[in-house]
Formats: structure tokens, sequence, C-alpha cells
């Protein structure tokens, strides 16, 4: 995890919220599924913007206002999460369609044949099929949010700021989500379609 002690969080600051992100994944099947570590960075980086905000007390710590803090904000990811079910429930992906749902452009079929041509050059041949199948499970995988992400960084060509600024998220949240877009490419054996 990035954030530690050092960085200028305290004990009892990574305590708290070890111990409120372990009761809220115990009893949130869509916290559950989500990297420990993970649900541990995104509190931490969000307690650290609302403790910027505060006077500083360090005869008395705010460990019940921060427990709170993070209480709401697990709250919220669950809420993100189940709106986030929802949307992918109504959006169906066609690996025939425009990423963008115009008829014009290149299709995710498309895109998936230009790699495979460059593939072919370096080391051979490329099952087509198989990595459709991959490219559409790890799709498949993504929150309507990450596949909106992936089509602004990628298509669009937004730095990250543009499309943080555009998602109303903020630049910290938006690099996890590209680690967990990755993460998911990866697992699926599809690093090599990943710019750097």
């Amino acid at each position: 995890m990035a954030l530690k002690a050092g960085e200028g969080l305290q004990r009892w600051e990574i305590a708290v919220t070890k111990k409120l992100v372990g009761e809220f994944r115990r009893r949130s099947r869509s916290l559950e599924r989500e990297e420990f570590d993970d649900l541990m960075q995104e509190c931490l980086a969000h307690w650290i913007v609302v403790r910027r905000k505060l006077a500083p007390d360090p005869d008395s710590p705010p460990v019940g206002y921060m427990a709170q803090v993070i209480r709401n904000k697990l709250t919220d990811l669950i809420r993100e999460r189940a709106a986030d079910k929802r949307a992918g429930e109504q959006d169906a992906l066609s690996l025939d369609a425009a990423p963008d749902g115009s008829d014009e452009g290149l299709t995710l079929a498309d895109l998936l044949a230009d790699k495979e041509s460059a593939q072919q050059d370096e080391a051979g041949a490329v099952d087509r099929q198989h990595a459709r199948i991959d490219i559409g499970r790890a799709l498949a995988r993504l929150t309507p949010v990450q596949r909106q992400l992936c089509q602004m960084l990628g298509e669009e060509g937004l730095t990250i700021k543009e499309a943080a600024e555009r998602l109303r998220i903020h630049r910290g949240t938006l690099y996890e989500e590209i680690k967990r877009i990755r993460r998911v490419f990866a697992d699926q054996g599809l690093g090599d379609y990943l710019k750097e």
C-alpha cells in the first residue's frame, strides 16, 4: 500500500481505517470483491483531504470524527458499486460496435484486427477468436465508469486531469481506477493491449 505511517499518517488513523474497511467488507458483497489494500488506499486518501481542513490538535486526535468520515466514504463506495452494477446491466457492449456508440469509426473488432496484424509481424499468428473472447471478458469485468475512462484516455486522447474533471473524480481515485483496469486486462493475459 502506498500510504504509510511515515507519509503523514498516524498509526491510529491506519488502525481505524483497517478496522472499518474490514467491517464493511464483511457486511457488503460489493466491497468484499474489492481488494482490501485498494479500499484502504481510497479511504485514507479521502481522509487526508478532509483532515487538511481540520485545525490540528495533537493532544486530542479526532478519532470519532475520522471514523465517521471513513464510514461515510465506505457507504458512498457501496452506493457507487450498486449504481455501477445497475448501469452495467443496462449497457451491453458489442465487439462489432464503435466504442463511442456511433455508426462510424473503428469497432472494437477492428481495433483488435489492427493489433493482431502488428503482432503477427513480431511473434507470429494470433488466434483472433480467443483474443476477442478474452477482450470481451476483460471489458465485461470493467464498470461502466472504467469503460468510459478507457475510451476517454485511449480513443479521445484526454489527459488524466481532463478525464478526472469530466468524470468529476479526484485524480488519485482515477489513478486507482486505472490500476484496477490494468489488473483486469493483466488477469486476462491482455497486458500488451494497454498503453504505457
